[in-house]
């Protein structure tokens, strides 16, 4: 047999690249041929002059080495000039020093994968080089440089500075920034962040180590796909918007296309930057058979889009392509990317889908570029701070462009998540969601988004859950492979109080969005609302471990109060809580949970501390001055009570006149008066909440609006009254008020009874 000959050696090492090829070609082989030969023709006496070797093609690319250099930069130089001014003859240039490895057949080495990566930092008619070869050159005054900063490579551990060539007036490319020190090297954190820190990861490896072993690749449907997040090589944040935009709107694109699994943008952004695993542990832990990668260059309106798809089992690579254009025709990029998929994935496309992938949902660029930052930021949101940012981003975008029917429908949603969240509550901002969804519906009813928009408004506005389970189904139906719109249906079956229907849905969506904290944490809280406490808390730590939210831990510190019925062990971890995440996340639960134990001083400390007044959740319109007469009156000082009773009333009675529809405002108004000994004032609110809420608009989060009223009729003595709520409670899931019902001492006159003992079971 004989032994392969290969040789080692260290070369200067030059990759070329034609700007713009496969556009520029697309359906035109006599075309790509004729350019090709053009190039060739014009490069090879140039480089045969230079003392340089002509290694191999690839495509539009060439691979050449020098022995020095300064051979291999002056001759790239002299291409530069040579091509300059044929039409489609412009070259991206790469240059670095490394060792090659050539075969009778090949040519391979770190040096050659390197130089290749430095050819797509080089702007159009530039030459980029590595540190390597710039100390080279750099006490030749005729070869002048212009450093670019720090580039992330695909593949490439180690940063290294890279340089554009300026002699002969070449361009200079994109600046990439400062450097990022490893951690050895930063500032050390203090040591029980580093701990804690530590523990975190070390579970999260424990946790993605069992939840991915015993997978059999082999098994992994081949129609499956993941689209990791695009490497950005470009600074600031317009293009990292754009890149991680631009994986989201991929995403969204093969989510069209009924015969793929595609796996959520939730998920893979996990694998952001340069920690990320390799191939086969992707497709063990996203359970998918391949995965698209990519990169995204982006100089004002020149893009350059690097597209690869690989079988993620094998790790082995089976299609790429480079995009270059301008911004605008970045929708062509897409529909072609999601087409190429599927021809490779044997997915066929119906007529409607093609229809879908191909659709463009504005004209207006500057649009879109908000409408990307949008998309990654998150479209449902609750939170104040979130919910005003999209809103002032989606007006933004419909000033650009009124057609844009996919900014109404956020806007609509904007508005719903301030009504839903309850940070403002009012019909008028259900006017303003209604408005926004019928502007959205009428300019594109073959938008998925709008239905999205329109099956919240269903949901969130109006308590109509079966309207609402229709358009997250027609959502659903065009794009049938985004998780989203199962995730939305699991919500609306939960309030409807079909709890093994909601389960059902959550644990689909999760299939499509394995590492969504989100999925987790929502299927930990109907566990809670179930009474399933432990299953609650197992699936919170695997939750926390993607994020650690405070919200998360809130939820946790619920759940074990409710098992347990005791203050004690839930305020043991309300401690740890506080230590991770902060003590100001947790004084509403900080001030329940010592009033409880008794620590009336501790349990006053904490309302002080709390900044919102009135504080508001989704259930709760709470003023610190209500609060503090819980605590009064435990401690039997009834005249501070009855001052901060007044106080309290004060203000809920400014915001009833505001929004007199409010369940919680007149709920809690019902509870003041009943402890200052109104029983007409006390019942005409507390029913009139309970008709504002019935328990059928939403059978999970109106239940404790009636347990309240349960607690006024307690307040004012009607035991039996009390009894009767409870009998329509008791096969209700109200396991979020269990830990509270079990240690409140106001509850003590029915705590015997058999619909009490049924509902804290």
């Amino acid at each position: 047999m004989n032994t392969p000959q290969h040789t080692r050696r260290l070369a200067a090492i030059v990759f070329t690249d034609i700007v713009g090829f496969s556009n520029l070609t697309e359906g035109d082989e006599v075309k790509a041929l004729d350019l090709l030969a053009m190039q060739k023709q014009i490069l090879q006496p140039i480089v045969q002059d230079f003392g340089g070797q002509w290694l191999k093609e690839m495509g539009d690319g060439l691979l050449l080495s020098f022995p020095s250099s300064h051979d291999a930069v002056r001759c790239a130089i002299q291409i530069q000039k040579a091509v300059l001014g044929i039409a489609d003859l412009v070259l991206r240039i790469g240059v670095h020093q490394g060792d090659v490895v050539q075969t009778e057949t090949d040519v391979l080495g770190s040096g050659v994968n390197i130089a290749s990566r430095i050819e797509t930092v080089a702007p159009p008619g530039g030459i980029a080089v590595s540190d390597k070869v710039q100390r080279d050159i750099a006490q030749n005054p005729d070869l002048t440089t212009q450093s670019i900063g720090f580039p992330k490579f695909k593949g490439i551990d180690d940063a290294f500075e890279v340089y554009c060539v300026t002699s002969a007036g070449l361009p200079v490319g994109t600046s990439h920034g400062k450097v990022v020190l490893p951690e050895r090297f930063a500032k050390r954190k203090s040591f029980k962040f580093s701990f804690v820190l530590l523990v975190v990861l070390a579970s999260a490896a424990v946790f993605l180590f069992l939840s991915s072993r015993g997978i059999d690749l082999s098994a992994i449907p081949s129609k499956s796909i993941a689209v990791l997040p695009f490497d950005n090589f470009a600074k600031g944040e317009v293009e990292e918007n754009f890149a991680d935009g631009l994986t989201e709107v991929i995403t969204a694109t093969l989510s069209k296309i009924s015969e793929l699994k595609v796996i959520s943008r939730t998920s893979v952004m996990r694998y952001k930057g340069d920690n990320r695993p390799t191939s086969p542990e992707i497709a063990a832990r996203l359970n998918v058979a391949h995965v698209l990668e990519g990169s995204v260059q982006r100089a004002g309106e020149q893009v350059r889009i690097v597209v690869q798809l690989i079988d993620a089992r094998e790790d082995r690579h089976l299609w790429s392509e480079t995009f270059d254009g301008k911004f605008s025709e970045v929708f062509g990029v897409q529909t072609r990317v999601a087409t190429n998929v599927a021809d490779y994935l044997e997915a066929s496309l119906t007529q409607q889908e093609q229809a879908r992938i191909a659709r463009k949902p504005t004209h207006n660029m500057k649009a879109y570029e908000h409408y990307l930052v949008l998309l990654q930021r998150g479209i449902v949101q609750i939170a104040k701070r979130e919910l005003d940012t999209n809103l002032v981003l989606a007006e933004k975008i419909v000033q650009l462009d009124e057609q844009f029917a996919e900014a109404h429908a956020i806007i609509a949603l904007c508005h719903l998540g301030y009504y839903w969240s309850g940070i403002e509550r009012t019909e008028a901002r259900l006017t303003l969601a209604r408005e926004s969804v019928a502007k959205a519906v009428g300019l594109a009813p073959e938008a998925p988004l709008v239905h999205t928009a329109k099956g919240y408004l269903h949901y969130w506005g109006l308590s109509e859950f079966d309207k609402a389970l229709e358009e997250f189904t027609l959502a659903r139906k065009m794009e049938p492979g985004a998780s989203q719109h199962i995730e939305d249906m699991a919500w609306v079956q939960r309030a409807k109080g079909n709890l093994p229907l909601a389960f059902s849905s959550m644990s689909k969506a999760l299939e499509l969005n394995p590492q969504s904290d989100l999925i987790l944490r929502e299927m930990a809280f109907t566990h809670i609302v179930a009474k399933n406490y432990d299953q609650a808390i197992e699936i919170l730590d695997r939750a926390i471990l993607l994020n650690d939210s405070a919200d998360y831990y809130g939820l946790k510190i619920d759940a074990i109060w409710a098992r347990d019925g005791d203050p004690e062990s839930a305020i043991t971890f309300l401690k740890e809580a506080q230590r991770i995440v902060g003590r100001d996340k947790f004084l509403i639960h900080e001030h329940r949970l010592e009033l409880a134990r008794g620590n009336h001083e501790a349990s006053l400390e904490a309302v002080e501390l709390i900044r919102q007044d009135p504080y508001l959740s989704q259930n709760r319109v709470i003023p610190k001055a209500l609060a503090r007469a819980f605590v009064f009156e435990r401690m039997g000082e009834a005249e501070k009570m009855k001052t901060e009773l007044e106080s309290g009333l004060e203000i809920l009675k400014s915001m009833a006149e505001k929004n007199p529809i409010d369940p919680r405002v007149q709920m809690n108004m019902g509870l003041i008066y009943a402890m200052l000994g109104d029983s007409e004032q006390a019942l005409m609110r507390g029913r009139q909440a309970t008709a504002l809420y019935p328990l059928i608009k939403n059978a999970v989060n109106s239940q404790r609006i009636h347990i309240q009223m349960g607690l006024i009729y307690l307040k004012l003595g009607q035991v039996e009254k009390c009894i009767e709520v409870l009998q329509t409670l008791k096969d209700k899931p109200l396991g979020m008020e269990v830990g509270e019902l079990k240690t409140d001492i106001d509850w003590d006159p029915v705590r015997e009874h058999g619909a009490f003992e049924f509902i804290v079971r």
